[in-house]
Order: C-alpha cells, then structure tokens, then sequence
C-alpha cells in the first residue's frame, strides 16, 4: 500500500516478503496497480514507474529506481534495484526478499496499492 510502504518511510518502508533467497538462484517479481504519490504533485505511478504528466516531469533512463517503482533488495542491507511490473533474474547474494515502492520523501497522504507476486525457482 502505497499509504504505509514507502522506501523513504521513517519506519523502513520495506515489505519482508518471507521468502528467502539464496545466492545464484532465480527468482521473479511480477507487480500490477496503481498508485497516487502525493508528495510527487498527485501524480500516478505503476510499477514501472511515473504515467502521464508524471512521466514528463519525473522521467529519466538509468539503473536507479523511478519514482513509484516497485523496487526489491535481497537482506536488511540490501541495495534498493529496480524490479518494476515484471523482473526475472539471479540473486547476488542471499538473504529474505524485501519489496516497496520506491519514493524519496514519504507522504503518508499517498493512496493506492500494488500487487505483487514473487516466485523463486
């Protein structure tokens, strides 16, 4: 929900998904919905990232996260990387999958939800 997990929440911000991931296996995270991020104008974001006048002012190519993109990292420690509405691919390391949306200053005004569904193999 894009009204409690936030990567800039004070409080973490990050969904522990349980499940664990171990270094070298595969894994996909595939997402759907929508989301109004208030800090952001009120614009509307999907998991790939900013739609309609959002993505004109916020935009940008690169292997950094957009706004209101669903992001995973794989540990507590993890590194915020980009996983969008559909992301296959091999664990860096291991450790529980942790998923949110990803936004820079939190808003606890922001409304909507995504829904995701991980698979490890």
């Amino acid at each position: 929900q894009a009204s409690k997990n936030i990567s800039g929440n004070t409080a973490g911000g990050w969904v522990n998904t349980g499940v664990t991931i171990r270094k070298g296996q595969k894994f996909s995270v595939n997402a759907t919905g929508s989301v109004i991020l208030a800090s952001l104008s009120n614009g509307k974001y999907t998991p790939d990232g900013p739609e309609g006048t959002a993505a004109n002012l916020y935009n940008y190519e690169g292997a950094y996260p957009q706004y209101g993109m669903v992001v995973y990292k794989i540990g507590e420690a993890g590194t915020a990387t980009p996983a969008g509405s559909k992301f296959t691919g091999t664990a860096k390391q291991g450790g529980i999958l942790y998923i949110s949306i990803y936004e820079t200053v939190y808003n606890a005004s922001n409304t909507g939800t995504y829904n995701v569904t991980i698979k490890a193999f």
